[in-house]
């Protein structure tokens, strides 16, 4: 018999928020924003039919289906992790679990992959994407990366700075001389790195720039596709846009005021010794950051 599942996003969502009491603390622990929980809690009781959340004060509170439903899927989630584990322990040697951020795994990781797997056709690379804190996360994994430090016993391999980036062709028709031009231009902000914009132009001398209008996005890749597309003026780390600037798909603008930003680290998750895949893949990361101009 076919079964009638409900969206399992939302489930995870949902059974995050209830046992933590709070979307806040879900979307750090989910590594999502607090308004993509609610979304997702949304989406489930649309498609229970029935409210999980009622409104307490200032927050939110379990109905009572939702206290019932909240321990049922707990049970099922926990067990799903227990056979998942299980199975874990049976992968070969050679598997290597990596978590890192999304951007940074589809702008700067993947491209780099294949001349890891070129040299060391044994070990097979499996990622994840996450930002939340890595003592959060629940699905097993060997190496963790992050922007800045991770705990006292993580290893930096890769500087950035950042500056506003734009397409050519949204300069072309709108240049961008001054700080105080960004007025006339939308600006693209991400909400996983929120602090871009208002840290670059107060050190820029333009606190008081708010753009002709403004778009968010969840995902830091989001926004600079849409700076790549021409929708408007997106915050660029250089590691992450350094292929779209060097095929002339964006162009860093004011390049002589870059904002520092912390260095990304990779940690060896706690527990698990280091390993010859480990330091493997550590030591690779290591010289491909440092080949990063």
């Amino acid at each position: 018999m076919r079964r009638r599942l409900p969206p399992l996003n939302a489930v995870k969502a949902f059974e995050s928020a209830g046992r933590l009491g709070s979307f806040g603390a879900a979307g750090a622990e989910l590594g999502v924003t607090h308004g993509a929980v609610s979304r997702q809690v949304a989406i489930l009781e649309d498609w229970l039919g029935l409210r999980l959340f009622a409104k307490d004060g200032r927050g939110v509170a379990l109905t009572t289906e939702g206290r019932q439903f909240l321990a049922d899927a707990t049970a099922l989630l926990d067990g799903l992790a227990s056979a998942s584990s299980d199975l874990i322990r049976q992968d070969g040697p050679h598997l290597l679990r990596v978590n890192a951020p999304q951007t940074f795994t589809m702008r700067w990781l993947i491209p780099r992959l294949p001349s890891f797997a070129i040299h060391h056709p044994e070990i097979e690379v499996r990622l994840s994407a996450s930002i939340a804190p890595v003592e959060s996360i629940a699905d097993a994994f060997d190496i963790a990366i992050r922007r800045g430090a991770i705990g006292t016993t993580s290893t930096p391999f890769l500087d950035e700075t950042c500056v506003p980036v734009a397409s050519p062709a949204l300069l072309a028709a709108r240049p961008i001389r001054d700080v105080h031009d960004l007025d006339a231009h939308t600006l693209l902000h991400a909400e996983s790195v929120a602090h871009l914009w208002p840290d670059w132009l107060m050190l820029a001398g333009g606190p008081d720039v708010r753009g002709h209008s403004q778009l968010r996005f969840e995902p830091l890749y989001h926004s600079l596709q849409a700076a790549i597309d021409g929708v408007g003026v997106a915050m660029g780390p250089s590691a992450l846009v350094a292929a779209d600037v060097a095929a002339g798909r964006l162009v860093p603008l004011f390049p002589e005021r870059p904002l520092g930003l912390a260095a990304f680290h990779l940690l060896i998750v706690q527990g698990r010794d280091a390993g010859h895949k480990r330091r493997t893949f550590r030591n690779w990361i290591e010289r491909a950051g440092a080949q990063v101009e």
